[in-house]
């Protein structure tokens, strides 16, 4: 078991930051790039290889975001664009959320297995993620997710403001 600490509010393409264990030492970077209008985030261990990425692909119907590891698509995020409402859906072929993203607080399960959890948590460098990860293989998945639903949790808040 390990824990994890990830700024909060991100929302800026183009910004690097840092994951974090107890010890406040880096453990991966993230990086928030925009490209012709894409969103890519791409998290790279200490010797800045890169261990996940998340993309984006939009049509007129929907938003989806693709969390992947070794070329393997772990989680996928959509959303569906309608009059009515907008609603984000998190689906992986293996890892599920156990609880509503929104709140930021859930769990990753694998089948009946708890692999990973997610909390707010106050600490030295402000507003953060406590990510307490379980299984240490998913890591980098779950570190792709966090950052691509914080973006979206984020940006969400921002048009919600709008008047």
């Amino acid at each position: 078991m390990r824990q994890l600490f990830m700024k909060r509010k991100v929302s800026n393409p183009s910004e690097t930051f840092t994951v974090t264990n107890r010890n406040e030492e880096d453990v991966y970077g993230v990086s928030v790039d925009s490209i012709d209008n894409e969103l890519f985030i791409t998290i790279h261990n200490p010797v800045h290889e890169q261990v996940a990425v998340v993309t984006n692909n939009r049509s007129e119907e929907f938003f989806r975001f693709t969390v992947e590891v070794d070329n393997e698509k772990v989680f996928t995020i959509e959303k569906r664009l309608s009059p009515v409402a907008s609603n984000y859906v998190v689906t992986g072929d293996k890892l599920n959320l156990d609880d509503d993203f929104f709140d930021m607080s859930f769990n990753i399960m694998l089948g009946y297995r708890k692999v990973a959890k997610l909390r707010n948590r106050w600490t030295t460098r402000g507003d953060s993620y406590e990510i307490t990860v379980f299984e240490d293989e998913n890591e980098p998945a779950i570190i792709g997710l966090v950052s691509i639903l914080d973006f979206i949790k984020n940006n969400e808040e921002k048009k919600s403001n709008v008047i």
